[in-house]
């Protein structure tokens, strides 16, 4: 019985290679679970999977591309301005 009490209060330490490797595990973990929670979505749900996306690592480019549509829609978004209408010219600054 002191034995199994003696092996479980031994610490584990990481090497820099297996905490390089959690890490990057621990990394796409987030990845895939974000990509797992969008759906087909509404106006207001593409904002928020928008924002998901970016806080778990996805550039503008690779947001578009999960979310079908452009990447200057993702920039407007995270930029905190209205959506472009279908057929909307860009109005000058």
């Amino acid at each position: 019985m002191a034995k199994k009490k003696e092996e479980s209060s031994e610490k584990s330490v990481l090497t820099s290679a297996q905490f390089a490797e959690l890490k990057k595990l621990l990394q796409t973990y987030v990845r895939i679970t974000a990509i797992g929670a969008i759906r087909e979505m509404s106006d207001s749900e593409m904002a928020k999977n928008t924002w998901l996306l970016n806080e778990a690592g996805y550039s503008q480019p690779e947001i578009a591309k999960i979310l079908a549509t452009s990447q200057p829609t993702i920039s407007r978004i995270l930029a905190g301005k209205p959506a472009k209408r279908k057929g909307q010219q860009e109005e000058a600054e």
